[in-house]
């Protein structure tokens, strides 16, 4: 199949241990790639206006979730409800250790469009960062 283009709205909040939470909104132009096996979707983010924008890809396959990001910021996640996942998060300023634990994954993706909810722990450098909440929702663009 071939790739559909796509608008992506992501929802994100992140609750640290004081309660304080950092909400995140995304609104972007993406595609939406579907075969027999798996679900990809790759949009540009930004995360600072005097950085370039950077690809993400989330990949759906087998009650697996991945998120890739490549540039200044790469990581790699990988969710698994139930387990924990270790990776680097590659900065300018150094890398540093994460780790993502699942509690939540759910994910409904067809031609037609979809969404992916995640519901995670992240840990950074062993120590405990936040707790996130993501609403990624998949919108077919018309015309």
């Amino acid at each position: 199949m071939n790739e559909i283009p796509v608008l992506v709205s992501i929802q994100s909040c992140a609750r640290r241990d004081d309660d304080t939470e950092e909400p995140i909104s995304l609104m972007t132009s993406g595609t939406l790639f579907l075969d027999e096996e798996k679900a990809v979707v790759t949009y540009q983010e930004t995360l600072d206006e005097s950085l370039p924008s950077q690809t993400v890809m989330v990949t759906v396959k087998d009650d697996t979730v991945t998120m890739q990001r490549e540039g200044n910021y790469a990581t790699q996640m990988v969710f698994v409800r139930g387990q924990r996942y270790e990776g680097i998060y590659q900065t300018p300023f150094g890398d540093m250790d994460i780790a993502v634990f699942c509690t939540r994954l759910s994910y409904d993706l067809t031609e037609d469009g979809g969404e992916i909810f995640l519901v995670y722990q992240m840990d950074m450098n062993g120590q405990f960062a936040a707790m996130h909440q993501m609403h990624l929702e998949v919108m077919v663009k018309n015309g």
